[in-house]
C-alpha cells in the first residue's frame, strides 16, 4: 500500500508523534489537577488554623499528602474518613515559621588574591 519505505516511515513517525503529544498533554493535565487538589487541602487546613493559605508550606503539605496517600492505598474504605481527618490535622502543622533577620548585611565579597608566584632565577 505504501509507495516507498519513506512514506511508511513518515506515517509511523506521525502516529508516534501524535501519541506522544497525547501522553504529554495527559501528564500536564494530571499535574495541574494534583496541584489544584493540594492547594485545596492547604486552603481547608488554613481555615482550621486561622492563617492565610500562603502561611502554609506547599512542599511540606505535598509531602504530608503523599505520605498519607501511600498509607491510604492499603486501608479499608471504612477507615478512610478517620484517615482524612488525621490528614487535615497533619496539614495544620505545615505552618511556615517566621524567619529571623540577617545578622550582617548582604555584601559582595572581594575576589581573593592569586597565590604568590615564585620565579626561579637562572644561574
Amino acid at each position: 500500500p505504501w509507495s516507498s519505505p519513506a512514506a511508511w516511515l513518515f506515517e509511523q513517525t506521525a502516529k508516534a508523534w501524535c501519541a506522544q503529544q497525547k501522553v504529554a498533554n495527559q501528564k500536564i493535565r494530571d499535574a495541574l489537577i494534583a496541584d489544584y487538589l493540594v492547594r485545596l487541602e492547604i486552603a481547608k487546613a488554613a481555615i482550621e488554623v486561622h492563617v492565610a493559605p500562603t502561611g502554609l508550606s506547599f512542599l511540606r503539605a505535598l509531602h504530608i499528602i503523599q505520605h498519607e496517600l501511600i498509607w491510604a492505598a492499603g486501608m479499608s474504605p471504612g477507615k478512610l474518613p478517620a484517615h482524612l481527618a488525621r490528614l487535615c490535622l497533619k496539614l495544620q502543622t505545615a505552618v511556615v515559621e517566621k524567619r529571623r533577620g540577617r545578622k550582617c548585611p548582604r555584601v559582595v565579597k572581594a575576589k581573593p588574591a592569586r597565590y604568590p608566584a615564585r620565579h626561579l632565577k637562572e644561574l
